[in-house]
């Protein structure tokens, strides 16, 4: 399609300038990558939070970060925007810019993780046709909806466009950050991994440490889809754990690791034999 010269969409054009001012502040807190127009497919800057050591610099933790100009919504369309959330392996934050009043609002999208578990299935015809995050100033954070509405609540940092040059108020900043991507980080990984809980706060103080003021949530989903990964999960973990006490039992000698493996073939037999490979069945073929 041709394009016109001499003319941009205005909308557009404040997109852009709303991402350089995020990308300057995010830069203050280790490495940012402004991701280019032509490789846009839903994160607008890719971030390292990273730690002085030093002379070195060692990177702490990666994510993403998704800007908006104040007026706009976070918003994903399409069925597939469900599978990429659920196929990122970083956290995502989500980051409103108000030019006008020199104001920038960081949003942890931890109920990410929440929302993803509740849907029971990888089917992506199940999946909702848009995503839509929800900020707000409640004390309380909302439950995700299956129908693709996920609450992020108050913002995790909210603070004008100068105090990122103060180092005490930066150095805050820094560790608040810190401690929501950690939170983040553990439930990528169990997610990821087929454990179906996710960790995070319902409650928390903009611009403070979430330890500080706090409550706590861990919850747990169940379903037949969450139980086979739960299994899937069980018969990785158990030949690790078979190949060591095994090892250990001396050729059947030494009791305690004899009955450590006879006991872990018991429930592999039970439970676990139909999601292993002949490898993995091999190490559980015979009691010691």
């Amino acid at each position: 399609m041709a394009k016109s010269g001499g003319v941009t969409a205005r909308n557009t054009r404040q997109g852009f300038r709303s991402e350089y001012i995020a990308r300057y502040f995010f830069s203050a807190f280790g490495t940012a990558v402004e991701v280019s127009q032509g490789n846009d497919i839903g994160i607008d800057i890719l971030c390292n939070l990273t730690k002085f050591n030093g002379l070195l610099i060692t990177v702490k933790s990666s994510y993403g970060v998704q800007v908006k100009s104040s007026d706009d919504a976070f918003t994903y369309a399409g069925k597939q925007a469900t599978t990429w959330l659920s196929n990122l392996e970083y956290p995502l934050l989500l980051t409103s810019v108000d030019k006008k009043n020199s104001r920038i609002k960081i949003y942890s999208a931890w109920n990410i993780n929440r929302f993803l578990l509740s849907l029971n299935s990888d089917d992506e015809q199940t999946f909702p046709e848009e995503i839509k995050f929800i900020t707000s100033n409640d004390e309380e954070l909302g439950e995700p909806n299956i129908n693709g509405t996920i609450p992020v609540g108050k913002p995790i940092l909210d603070f004008e466009f100068s105090d990122i040059d103060d180092p005490d108020k930066s150095e805050n900043y820094f560790n608040v950050l810190e401690e929501w991507l950690e939170i983040d980080n553990r439930n990528y990984l169990l997610r990821r991994s087929g454990v179906s809980c996710a960790f995070g706060y319902t409650k928390w103080e903009t611009n403070r440490s979430p330890k500080e003021f706090h409550v706590w949530y861990k919850p747990y989903f169940y379903s037949p889809h969450h139980a086979n990964k739960i299994k899937q999960l069980l018969a990785e973990a158990f030949v690790p754990l078979g190949l060591y006490t095994k090892a250990s039992s001396d050729g059947g000698q030494i009791q305690h690791f004899k009955t450590e493996f006879n006991d872990l073939k018991t429930f592999v037999d039970k439970y676990l034999r139909d999601k292993m490979d002949d490898f993995s069945k091999g190490v559980f073929e015979n009691e010691l």
